[in-house]
């Protein structure tokens, strides 16, 4: 097997190495070490930048969908070469999956693209290792104002006065409801102020066995549930999902200090935190475990679960599958720490060693541009990172009736009661992974109930590996 890019050539033998380069932390000749040289400012020598009148061919990698989200970039490379035609674009398209394999491989290998794409949960990572240009001087030459886009956004892309990367799109977290479970249980819908104990204790009201019955029935049968009350985070931890952040935070907790300079995760909050879900799945039967749901689409939207935390992606699939109930959102519940509204995005950014990092500027600004980006908002789909265009997003027949509330208020005003809040991830966010999948997924397959024993073998790892940055 080989992958080409940019006439360069990849052996399996070189993408294997270059897999294991990066999960020793490492990104090979691609990326300086924390503390080198910085990459040449815009517009001085080393930068790869050739003359406008030359025609200049430039590689851009990025995850996309099959169908109408490749559609939609294919046109927009297209029409960004018709108005720059001293630009070539070669972009290659890549299931989610294969891009988190294949870019870090690229970049151990020599093989750098001039544009990338750059989740939340990785771009620290990618900045801290040298792999990421700081976009601060071109914003700064070319008048890109942060104050456009959407500033909790930024904040995760942002270190110590650097930005590796402009935000693309958003996403504004929320708790969906199915309105019809409720009406049949005979309870009140969500406020936007509920709590986490009201939460908990209607996940547990709108669990039901094959007879009926709700999970606080002592005639309740667990062996035999046919709805449960909520469907499970992506995780309670912070794996790879920014939104768990919003509970914890909401106990009064958080997952790192200040400084990243210690995990909080043995804090009582936190503890509470997990007891909390432990507590839900394990106990009270209220999420199912994931092969209770296998096979049978996303278990909100096939009437499996009566809530479910998600943005408004949820709202877009619900449609083009024609659920048959009715549904609305709400905010992430709050409690003892407050009520949050956590945001996330990814983001486009130029690799420090690309070899045309002027010209894949110009097309992260045509990308994140205000028309570009209300033509993205528009179709309902993905979220938006301009101010302006975000307004894009909201169905027009005004259904879920807090559909605005939930997931464009948060990007243009200040909330009542709500704090916008996202997650910067840490370098060596994948390894941080491994370790609360160690010792935590004991405790989400039930297998274990051992909480204060997982978190504080976490901690010590976790600690262990924030020690050793210079961050």
């Amino acid at each position: 097997m080989q992958q080409t890019l940019k006439g360069h050539t990849l052996s399996r033998r070189q993408l294997l190495k270059g897999a294991a380069l990066l999960s020793l932390g490492t990104l090979a000749a691609a990326c300086q070490a924390p503390g080198a040289a910085p990459a040449a400012a815009p517009g001085e020598s080393g930068g790869g930048s050739e003359p406008a009148s030359e025609t200049v061919t430039i590689d851009f990698i990025t995850p996309a969908a099959l169908g109408r989200e490749r559609e939609m970039y294919t046109q927009f490379i297209e029409d960004f070469m018709a108005e720059h035609p001293n630009i070539k674009v070669n972009v290659s398209f890549e299931a989610w999956a294969d891009y988190m394999t294949k870019l870090p491989t690229m970049l151990a290998g020599g093989v750098v693209p001039d544009m990338i794409h750059q989740h939340m949960s990785i771009v620290q990572d990618y900045a801290y290792r040298g792999a990421l240009r700081d976009l601060v001087p071109y914003m700064e030459r070319d008048g890109v104002n942060p104050e456009d886009y959407i500033p909790a956004l930024f904040d995760a892309f942002s270190h110590n006065g650097k930005t590796y990367g402009i935000p693309k799109d958003s996403a504004a977290w929320g708790v969906y409801y199915n309105k019809d479970k409720f009406d049949e249980a005979g309870l009140e819908y969500p406020s936007l102020h509920w709590t986490l104990d009201e939460f908990q204790n209607l996940a547990l009201e709108l669990t039901r066995d094959q007879n009926g019955n709700p999970a606080s029935s002592p005639n309740f049968d667990p062996d035999n549930i046919v709805q449960w009350g909520f469907s499970w985070l992506d995780s309670p931890a912070p794996n790879n999902s920014e939104n768990a952040r919003g509970f914890v935070k909401a106990r009064g907790g958080d997952w790192y200090d200040e400084a990243y300079s210690q995990t909080l995760i043995t804090d009582p909050p936190v503890l509470e935190h997990f007891r909390m879900f432990h507590t839900m799945r394990c106990v009270q039967k209220s999420s199912p475990m994931a092969a209770q749901t296998e096979g049978q689409g996303d278990p909100f939207r096939a009437g499996l679960t009566a809530m479910a935390v998600s943005f408004h992606i949820m709202d877009f699939f619900s449609r083009e599958e024609g659920v048959t109930f009715q549904y609305d959102v709400t905010y992430i519940p709050g409690g003892p720490g407050g009520q949050y509204s956590v945001v996330g995005c990814s983001g486009w950014a130029v690799p420090t060693q690309a070899s045309h990092p002027e010209e894949g500027w110009e097309l992260v600004k045509y990308l994140t541009s205000l028309p570009v980006q209300r033509f993205i908002g528009q179709q309902k789909r993905w979220g938006v990172s301009r101010k302006e265009a975000v307004d894009a997003i909201i169905p027009e027949d005004g259904y879920p009736e807090h559909f605005a509330a939930v997931h464009t208020d948060p990007f243009q005003k200040e909330l009542e009661g709500v704090e916008v809040i996202s997650f910067k991830f840490p370098p060596n966010q994948s390894r941080i992974k491994d370790i609360y999948m160690e010792h935590f997924d004991p405790i989400w397959t039930c297998a274990s109930d051992d909480i204060e024993g997982a978190a504080a073998a976490a901690k010590q790892q976790i600690d262990e590996l924030l020690a050793e940055l210079e961050w």
